[in-house]
Order: C-alpha cells, then sequence, then structure tokens
C-alpha cells in the first residue's frame, strides 16, 4: 500500500518535497544559546507554582502522572523531603499549577519545572524559547514516573550542566537548522525518533569529559526538548510576520484536555484528550494509558514529526497497522505555505487533521512510558478556532 500511494500521489509528494526544503529553512538563525534556572527566566513565579504541559487544567485533580512529576518536583525543590510530605503540599492547595506555554516555555509529557530546574534557553538575539532538561533515558520526570530515582537523575544532569555544558554553550550556540537537517537526512522524524538528532547537536559540542558525553549519547531524549524550543520559538515568533496576526502560537495537551492557542489570545480552544494509538512495550500491555499529554505538539504543529514521517522510513514501517491510509498527504493538508505551521483553517477546509507524535504514558499511580504512537486531535478544536485562524 505504502508504494502504491507513493505513486497515486505524485503531485502532493512534490509539493509535499517542497515543504521538506522549508522544515529545516525557518530554523535558520535559531541557536540553543544557553541554559538558566527558571527562577532567573521567570523572577515573578513563585516558588511553589509548577509548569505543566497543556492548557490549563479546568479542576483540581490533576492526572496522575503529573501529580508524580509534581511530587518529585517539591522533593527537588527540598519543599517536602518525603512523597507523603510532597502529596500533602498538593492537596492543601499550596501549590499552584500553570501552563508553560502561557510563559514561553515548553515541557515534555507530564514533565513539571519548578523554580530550580535548568531550562535550555532557545532563540535569536531578539527572542527566546524555554524548555527543561531532562534526565535521560526513562525512567524520568517527563513520564510520570513514581521512581525517587528522577530526582537524583535529574541533580546528577544539573550538576554535568554547571561543570561542562554551560560554559560550552557560552562559548558557541548550537546551530538548530544543522541538527534538524541532519536528523532528517538520517531518518529521524525530530520527534519519536532522536537519536540522529541527538548525535548531530554533539558534534557541536565540544569540550565534554568522557563521562558526561557518553552519558548524552546513551540519551537520546536529551535533544527532544530543544527542538521543542526551537519549534515554539518558530510558532512564537519566527511565523508572526506571515500568519496575519492570528496564528497558532500554543498547542499541547495536559492529560485531560488537549488545546491550541492563537496569537494574541489568551483562552485555549480545547477538546478531551484521548489517549494516542501506538504498540506497546513488553509487558506493558493491560496497563491504562492517560489521554494526550505533552507540549511536544508544537514539533508536529511545526512540519515535524507526524508532518515529517516520509523521513522515517522505519517508523511508517513499524506503525504501518496503525496510520490512517492517507498519512503522506497530511503535511499538504494541514500545513500554510507560508509558515510551514498547522493551519486549523486549512485542517477544516480539508477536514484531515494534523498527525501529532506522542508516546503512551501510565495513568496509574506508577507512571512511566508504556509504548511510542501518535495522536489524531478532534477536528472540534480546529473548527472552534477558525474564526480567528489563517490560512
Amino acid at each position: 500500500m505504502f508504494y502504491v500511494l507513493r505513486i497515486k500521489n505524485l503531485k502532493l509528494r512534490k509539493a509535499i518535497h517542497r515543504m521538506e526544503i522549508d522544515r529545516t529553512g525557518k530554523f535558520d538563525g535559531v541557536f540553543l544559546k544557553g541554559i538558566t534556572l527558571r527562577s532567573g527566566a521567570f523572577p515573578s513565579l513563585g516558588s511553589f507554582t509548577l509548569l505543566h504541559a497543556g492548557p490549563p487544567f479546568s479542576g483540581t485533580d490533576i492526572p496522575l502522572p503529573v501529580r508524580n512529576a509534581a511530587i518529585h518536583a517539591l522533593i527537588f525543590e527540598h519543599h517536602a523531603e518525603t512523597r507523603d510530605e510532597a502529596a500533602t503540599l498538593i492537596d492543601s492547595g499550596k501549590v499552584s499549577f500553570e501552563p508553560a506555554q502561557d510563559w514561553g516555555v515548553v515541557t515534555p509529557l507530564a514533565q513539571v519545572i519548578s523554580a530550580s530546574m535548568p531550562l535550555f534557553v532557545i532563540g535569536d538575539d531578539n527572542h527566546q524559547a524555554f524548555a527543561p532538561v531532562v534526565e535521560g533515558a526513562p525512567v524520568g520526570l517527563r513520564f510520570g514516573s513514581s521512581d525517587p530515582a528522577c530526582v537524583e537523575n535529574l541533580r546528577i544532569h544539573t550538576q554535568f550542566l554547571k561543570l561542562e555544558l554551560i560554559p560550552q554553550l557560552n562559548k558557541t550556540p548550537v546551530r538548530m537548522a544543522a541538527v534538524i537537517e541532519k536528523a532528517l537526512a538520517e531518518g529521524n522524524e525530530c520527534h519519536s525518533l532522536t537519536d540522529r538528532a541527538n548525535a548531530a547537536l554533539l558534534e557541536q559540542v565540544d569540550g565534554l569529559s568522557g563521562p558526561y558525553r557518553s552519558l548524552l549519547e546513551n540519551s537520546p531524549g536529551f535533544v527532544l526538548p530543544i527542538i521543542m524550543g526551537a519549534c515554539s520559538w518558530w510558532l512564537q515568533f519566527g511565523s508572526a510576520s506571515h500568519d496575519n496576526g492570528n496564528g497558532v502560537v500554543a498547542v499541547g495537551g495536559n492529560g485531560v484536555s488537549f488545546g491550541i492557542r492563537l496569537r494574541g489570545k489568551k483562552h485555549w480552544n480545547t477538546v478531551p484528550a484521548k489517549p494516542p494509538t501506538g504498540n506497546r512495550f513488553p509487558q506493558q500491555e493491560n496497563r491504562p494509558v492517560v489521554g494526550a499529554i505533552g507540549d511536544s505538539a508544537v514539533v508536529d504543529f511545526c512540519g515535524l514529526g507526524g508532518q515529517a514521517l516520509d523521513c522515517a522510513p522505519s517508523l511508517v514501517s513499524e506503525w504501518q497497522k496503525l496510520l490512517p491510509e492517507d498519512w503522506q498527504i497530511r503535511p499538504e493538508c494541514t500545513l500554510c505555505a507560508d509558515t510551514g505551521v498547522v493551519s486549523p483553517t486549512k485542517v477544516v477546509q480539508h477536514q484531515r487533521v494534523p498527525i501529532v507524535n506522542l508516546a503512551l504514558v501510565s495513568a496509574d499511580a506508577m507512571g512511566g512510558i508504556l509504548g511510542k504512537g501518535f495522536y489524531e486531535p478532534d477536528l472540534a478544536v480546529f473548527e472552534t478556532s477558525t474564526g480567528g485562524a489563517t490560512q
């Protein structure tokens, strides 16, 4: 079927190929510039305020994986010494939660960001976006794991950053266009698959010790928040001159709702967040999956991820029984030709939604990653937004 679709949609394939060039061109002049603490970037945010993915929570109940991440964050901040103490702080209302993207920050999956956590700084000379440093392979805060090793792993990464990565980035920022271009050429779509992107990032960073370089080489997801930051920068600042002032600037899920926010608007348009479709890891077949969660949808909304599956044949092969039959034409049917960003108007016109590549995160108290897959947002969120969106 893959071969037949390629032949039948030759004109569409040529149009999509033209967009492939724009996939990296939009990131020219965008750099990984440095690392700062959240408290330094946003001093007005209180120490008991945590930033989370997606739109605001509508009630007091938060998904269990986000709760796990919040408990770890409170321990990381030394606001609590035990899980029970941290849980009491949350249940008492002492802790507040705010959408990260409302502050110009993107955070992956269930990860929350507290005051002392390090943030990547991505952008140009005029504007920047922010994304948290992740603590390597699972277990991790971003997967909503309850494992206490998450906190220690983050502390190890934070110490390495201070001693090694920050000084190197201060000397030589990383060119994001080169990272993304090399990754796409080598079989990554820059969301579910990021090993080649991670290698391309490390090629631009000199002076790391053997142990730290080895740690990063074995953490292919280390680069993902950086790519997210570059995409968030484009949504917020790079596409502004092309979208008549009303394009998509924020998108993501919080495990309960999935939403988008348009330029100049404070309100998120939302729909219920269905769980992603995907392949489970061994022994994870029967555990519940939380609804779509994470700000990494910014990657797919910038023409990468689910809109760059043609660059990742191994992923297409892995998901061949799950992907919609029209996956190849989704970029042409959803992306604005001028910005390379998903256009709600175009989505509604073609009645096809973008594909958002997304991990399957457990909805139970143990948390953790259960598999990899993709999410198709409900068309209604785009229909609600078309009154202010541009093609």
